[in-house]
């Protein structure tokens, strides 16, 4: 009567950002090509595409590392969060990656917007 049980578990859920990290670089690439394309800034697009497509293979690394540091040791009886060490350790990584993500995307996507931009209307061709 009491047959509990995860909805989802830990080998699907890894599966699926197994999946993920796959697919999202093709389909950030091809979305990137395809606005670029639309805008006449086939370049650009394609470097957001790509610049925003590296995050599935991040985040599966991410996802790696971290469950690597919390599974459980049957030797000790522990779990990874159970030493400050280890969160400590998943803070500063997430901290470091997330600063360097923000000013990396920001040069991305500045440049590229750059690019984007119309011609200034105030010139005149003549």
């Amino acid at each position: 009567m009491n047959d509990y049980h995860e909805i989802v578990d830990l080998q699907q859920f890894a599966g699926a950002v197994r999946v993920l990290a796959m697919a999202v670089p093709v389909v950030a690439v091809l979305v990137g090509l395809i606005a670029g394309a639309a805008r006449k800034r086939l370049a650009a697009g394609l470097l957001k595409g790509a610049a925003v497509g590296l995050l599935g293979p991040l985040v599966y690394g991410l996802w790696l590392m971290y469950s690597a540091l919390i599974r459980y040791d049957p030797q000790t009886g522990t779990v990874g969060l159970h030493r400050v060490s280890v969160l400590l350790l998943n803070v500063a990584v997430f901290a470091v990656v997330g600063v360097l993500l923000g000013l990396t995307y920001s040069r991305v996507f500045r440049a590229a917007s750059v690019t984007d931009a119309p011609p200034d209307p105030t010139t005149h061709a003549e």
